[in-house]
C-alpha cells in the first residue's frame, strides 16, 4: 500500500511539472515570437516608408529664379516645379554672400504662408522684406519639407534693390568680318541715369571673317558704344563710337569690311623608306599639310583615281584613301596608304609621284575648294634580295 501511494504521487508531480513547463512556454516563448514578428513588420514598414521618402526626396526638382515685380518693384523669387512629386516649401533663407551670415537675423527670413507646388506648377515668393535696406551680395536658399535646398544665382543689392539684374531691354552689338587673331573690345557707356550690364565685352577672333553678336542688359537711357581692335578705335563707315537711345534703338552693327579667304595650296608629304632592296614591297603613307597661314581648317572631300603614280618599273599594288579628314592650319593629315612592288624595277631607283590637283578639300567656314601641289620622292634600290 505504501509503495502504491508513492507511485501515484510521482505521477501527479510529473503531470504538474509538465503543465508548468507548458504554461511557461505559452507565457514567455509565444509572446516573444509574436513580439518579434510585430517588430519585424514594423521594421519592414518603416524601411519601406524611408525608401519611399528618399525616392520622393531625390525626385524633387525646383527651378528658382530671381526677378523684380513689374508693379511694386519688390524682389521676387520665381518658382517652377519641374519634377514628378509635390514640393512644399517650409523655409526661405537670405544669406550675406560675403559674411556668410543670415539676413536679417540668425534664422530663416520666411517660414509661414509659403507655397506648395504640385508637379508642373509655378509660384512666386516676395522676399523684399528679407533684404529691405541691405547693400551687398545676397543669395537666397529655398528649403523644402523633405530637406532639399534650391537656390537662384547671387544678386547684388543696393539699399535692398537689385543693381545688376532685371533689365527691361536687351541691347545687341554685332561685329561683322573680324580679322583672325585680333582682339576686339566693345565698351557700352551710359550717359545720365542709364544702367547696363556688362559694360565691356572682349573677344579674340579665331578665324577670318568671323562674326559675333553680344547682348547687354540695359535700362532706358542714352549710351555710347565704342569698338576697339587690338587697342585702337576702329574706323568703320557707320561711325565709331555710336550714340543711341534705348528703347528707341536696341541694336548696333559694326561692319569691318569683307576680307576674302586666301586659298592656299595643300602640300603632300610622302612617307616611305629612302632605300629598299630589289624585289621588295614598299609601304608609302601620303600626308597633306595645310600651311599655317591658312584662314580656316580644310576637310578632304575627294581624291582622284590617278592621284599617285610611280616610275622606274615599280608598280602600285594597292592604295587606301581617307576622305573626311579635317586638317587645321599648320597641321598634317593622313590621306592615303599605298603598297608598291619593286619586282619590275630595272635601274637603281624609282620615284613615287603625287600628281598636282588630284587631292581636293573644302574650307570648313568658306566652303571654298582647296587642291594640292605636286610632290615626289626618289627611292634607291640596292642589290638583289637576301
Amino acid at each position: 500500500m505504501y509503495r502504491k501511494g508513492i507511485g501515484r504521487k510521482k505521477g501527479i508531480s510529473a503531470v504538474v511539472g509538465g503543465a508548468i513547463v507548458l504554461a511557461l512556454f505559452f507565457v514567455t516563448v509565444v509572446p516573444l515570437v509574436i513580439f518579434m514578428q510585430n517588430s519585424y513588420a514594423l521594421f519592414l514598414n518603416e524601411s519601406n516608408s524611408r525608401r519611399i521618402f528618399d525616392t520622393d526626396r531625390m525626385s524633387e526638382s525646383l527651378m528658382v529664379g530671381i526677378s523684380q515685380d513689374v508693379l511694386t518693384k519688390d524682389l521676387t523669387l520665381l518658382l517652377s516645379n519641374d519634377g514628378p512629386v509635390n514640393v512644399r516649401i517650409v523655409r526661405v533663407w537670405a544669406i550675406d554672400a560675403v559674411r556668410q551670415t543670415a539676413i536679417p537675423a540668425a534664422g530663416p527670413c520666411l517660414e509661414e504662408d509659403l507655397p506648395s507646388l504640385p508637379p508642373g506648377a509655378n509660384g512666386t515668393i516676395n522676399v523684399q522684406a528679407c533684404v529691405s535696406g541691405f547693400t551687398g551680395n545676397v543669395q537666397f536658399f529655398v528649403v523644402t519639407e523633405r530637406g532639399r535646398i534650391f537656390s537662384p544665382s547671387k544678386v547684388y543689392l543696393s539699399g535692398g534693390r537689385p543693381v545688376d539684374i532685371v533689365f527691361p531691354y536687351t541691347l545687341t552689338v554685332s561685329i561683322i568680318n573680324m580679322d583672325k587673331g585680333r582682339l576686339y573690345e566693345v565698351y557700352v557707356t551710359p550717359i545720365g541715369n542709364g544702367r547696363v550690364s556688362p559694360e565691356k565685352f572682349t573677344h579674340k577672333a579665331t578665324a577670318s571673317n568671323e562674326n559675333v553678336t553680344v547682348a547687354f542688359g540695359a535700362s532706358p537711357g542714352e549710351y555710347v558704344i565704342a569698338l576697339y581692335e587690338s587697342g585702337k578705335l576702329v574706323q568703320v563707315p557707320e561711325g565709331n563710337p555710336q550714340r543711341i537711345v534705348v528703347p528707341e534703338s536696341t541694336a548696333i552693327i559694326f561692319t569691318l569690311g569683307h576680307k576674302p579667304y586666301e586659298i592656299v595650296p595643300l602640300e603632300p608629304i610622302i612617307s616611305a623608306p629612302s632605300s629598299v632592296k630589289k624585289d621588295a614591297t614598299v609601304l608609302a603613307d601620303i600626308y597633306v599639310r595645310l600651311p599655317k597661314d591658312a584662314d580656316e581648317s580644310v576637310e578632304i572631300t575627294q581624291i582622284a583615281t590617278n592621284w599617285i603614280t610611280v616610275t622606274g618599273g615599280a608598280t602600285i599594288d594597292s592604295c587606301d584613301t581617307y576622305i573626311g579628314v579635317e586638317i587645321q592650319p599648320g597641321r598634317i593629315g593622313l590621306v592615303g596608304s599605298c603598297t608598291i612592288d619593286t619586282d619590275g624595277v630595272t635601274g637603281r631607283s624609282f620615284t613615287i609621284i603625287v600628281n598636282a590637283n588630284s587631292i581636293f578639300g573644302e574650307g570648313v567656314i568658306s566652303s571654298a575648294t582647296y587642291t594640292n601641289i605636286g610632290a615626289s620622292k626618289n627611292i634607291k634600290v640596292t642589290g638583289p634580295p637576301r
